[in-house]
């Protein structure tokens, strides 16, 4: 029974991609005060989250002091309390 449900949890979830997308975009627009595509240093500390200055810029893998989405959520790990 155990292994039917997690079977078909999992098959819901891979025809529907969309709902693993859609939380990605609602929280990154959510912390993405200023709408540029990219979140700063202040833009994550004003949300609530957690930065350590150090892996922030680890995370920011073309050095450019902001993180895009893919950056971001390669990372997310780093920043705690991220709401």
């Amino acid at each position: 029974m155990n292994k039917f449900l997690i079977g078909a949890i999992a098959a819901t979830l891979v025809a529907t991609p969309s709902l693993a997308a859609s939380w990605r975009t609602e929280l990154f627009s959510r912390l993405d005060t200023d709408t540029s595509g990219e979140l700063t240093v202040s833009e994550l500390e004003q949300t609530g989250c957690h930065v350590d200055r150090k892996l922030f810029n680890y995370a920011d893998a073309d050095r450019n002091s902001a993180l895009n989405n893919r950056e971001f959520f390669n990372n997310r790990n780093l920043f705690s309390r991220c709401k």
